[in-house]
């Protein structure tokens, strides 16, 4: 008798992992399909690799300045690349056989091929299922006048191999991605250019982490191309729209990613698609292509698939981080999107207020917090550990916390965390 399988998860990346977790402690028989390793984007050419790259560059430029913080250090100090390369790898690894290795003990049959899906009879490389998930990701958006090479033209998956370390780079496109590697690159003793079409780096966040980056990267002598676009390169030279010559060594193009969706299927709102029992969760469903955001939306299709109550979490409830030092952090609405001001109230604090700060020698940043009817509606932070003040505040706008309740809240001392209370006190 054919065996019908209860889910059937293309892609095992954040999303797919999370749905095949669900959907086993329920009982449900899976099956999923990997071409690649387990971990999708996220683990294998995203938020991984580049926090591995981050500390280790950050531990160069911290033992190359160590006399600042009354450390001595005698001898040569230089970056090896292919040793980070070889950390990054080895984590990588180490993961991503961890998470396969657990989805096997719960019963999760993984196929390691490319799938086929024939949407109309829910059939994938001829297994049967009741119900399909589509979690396949995305891929370097590129830039039709500067095709990836993985010579001199990168794309943000190709620069996780460099087999050397190069005296300038050019950085198209500052989001997350082209952020995070001007400061890896920067840690480095490389010169760094960034170049952004948009009028500000950054120009999804909120204005005042736009400005204190900007500031940040001038004073680190990042130079910084805004409202240019980047026409022709060649032979280490990168020319704008404005005749402006850029000398680098390489180019990174980081201009985004490219939702990998599978021909003929349509996705809607609720992560439904066009054929009955199909669903996608993801990089291919979302604006906010984050590994927490796909991790979310399978919660929701499996409590879907279960007949339990479902419910996505807004996109403005979703929080989005840019790595380094100091961290930037984001959740909610942008002071450049408030329309009335009269109905919003908006408290802003120094970081350099909170002695844990200068204990780090990171006074450079700030937290703000905006305010309406007494609810938390947005908040914008710069920051040591901003990455993890963020999912504070934004429990406090899931729970639809008071403002005037925070002052009951006992932080401890001295903290980042205290610098919420404090934002609201002197703010």
């Amino acid at each position: 008798m054919e065996e019908i399988f209860d889910l059937i998860i293309v892609g095992l990346g954040p999303a797919g992992i999370k749905a095949a977790n669900i959907a086993a402690k329920n009982g449900l028989t899976v099956l999923a399909f990997e071409k690649e390793n387990v971990g999708g984007c996220c683990l294998n050419k995203g938020c991984v690799p580049t926090k591995s790259f981050l500390h280790t560059s950050n531990s160069f430029f911290c033992a190359k300045n160590a006399i600042k913080d009354g450390v001595i250090i005698n001898g040569a100090i230089e970056p090896d690349i292919s040793k980070m390369v070889e950390i990054k790898n080895s984590i990588i690894a180490k993961l991503s056989k961890g998470a396969e290795n657990e989805l096997v003990k719960k019963g999760i049959k993984i196929i390691k091929e490319e799938a086929k899906v024939d949407f109309e009879n829910l059939e994938v490389n001829g297994y049967r299922a009741k119900n399909i998930i589509i979690a396949t990701g995305s891929t370097p958006f590129e830039l039709c006048d500067f095709k990836f090479n993985k010579k001199d033209i990168l794309s943000s998956d190709d620069i996780l191999n460099l087999e050397k370390l190069p005296k300038s780079i050019a950085i198209i496109g500052t989001g997350a991605i082209g952020i995070e590697w001007a400061r890896i690159f920067f840690n480095l003793g490389v010169e760094v250019s960034v170049i952004e079409k948009a009028p500000t780096i950054l120009p999804l966040m909120d204005v005042d982490i736009q400005k204190r980056i900007t500031r940040i990267f001038k004073q680190k002598k990042i130079k910084i191309y805004t409202g240019k676009t980047a026409t022709f390169y060649k032979e280490g030279k990168l020319i704008l729209d404005d005749n402006a010559e850029i000398m680098a060594d390489i180019l990174l193009v980081a201009v985004g990613r490219k939702k990998i969706v599978p021909e003929n299927l349509k996705i809607n709102s609720d992560l439904t698609t066009n054929y009955k029992n199909v669903y996608v969760t993801g990089d291919i469903s979302s604006t906010k292509q984050l590994a927490h955001t796909a991790s979310m939306q399978a919660d929701f299709v499996m409590n879907k698939i279960l007949g339990k109550e479902a419910k996505l979490t807004e996109n403005e409830l979703i929080p989005s981080v840019i790595y380094g030092t100091p961290e930037a952090a984001s959740i909610g609405i942008n002071e450049q999107d408030i329309e009335n001001f009269d109905d919003y109230k908006i408290y802003n604090l120094p970081i350099s207020f909170l002695a844990k700060s200068w204990c780090d020698n990171q006074t450079d940043g700030f937290i703000k917090i905006i305010t309406k009817n007494d609810l938390i509606k947005g908040a914008h932070i710069v920051s040591n550990e901003a990455s993890s003040l963020i999912s504070q505040i934004q429990i406090m706008m899931l729970t639809n916390y008071k403002v005037s309740d925070i002052k009951d809240i006992v932080f401890a001392h001295p903290t980042y965390s205290e610098g919420i209370l404090e934002t609201i006190l002197n703010g």
